[in-house]
């Protein structure tokens, strides 16, 4: 499994600023580590995200949820989506459309969707290799 770094997420965050608005900065050292460790996390060791889906559902949350950086927190935990199954071989099937991103964040920045339910999402959007059908 590849991980997004610390340099990754903030590279998005600064292309997200740049090209669609917001403020650029970090509000959270501990919130943005806190995201960008979480896929990572083990208890007694076993993996507590053990799949891409699972992995990317809880960096995506908590970059959306306890809001990182100073500005453009959706636009960068979308971008991070896209970046983290990018590099692991997957992708967003073609026919997710802008229509229903706006949805799902919408829907998790009001609380209408958890973190599982991001999670459940993501098994029936994902495409690629390694990727359950």
């Amino acid at each position: 499994m590849n991980y997004l770094s610390r340099d990754d997420l903030l590279d998005l965050h600064a292309f997200a600023v740049e090209r669609y608005g917001g403020l650029l900065g970090i509000k959270s050292q501990d919130r943005l580590l806190t995201a960008l460790n979480a896929p990572r996390q083990e208890m007694f060791g076993t993996e507590l995200y053990p799949d891409l889906a699972g992995k990317a559902s809880v960096i995506v949350y908590l970059l959306v949820k306890s809001h990182p950086f100073l500005g453009a927190n959706d636009t960068t935990a979308l971008l991070a989506l896209l970046r983290f199954l990018e590099i692991n071989g997957a992708a967003l099937r073609p026919e997710i459309g802008a229509a229903e991103l706006a949805y799902v964040f919408r829907a998790l920045n009001h609380s209408d969707m958890d973190k599982d339910g991001l999670e459940q999402w993501l098994y029936n959007s994902i495409t690629g290799s390694g990727v359950p059908q």
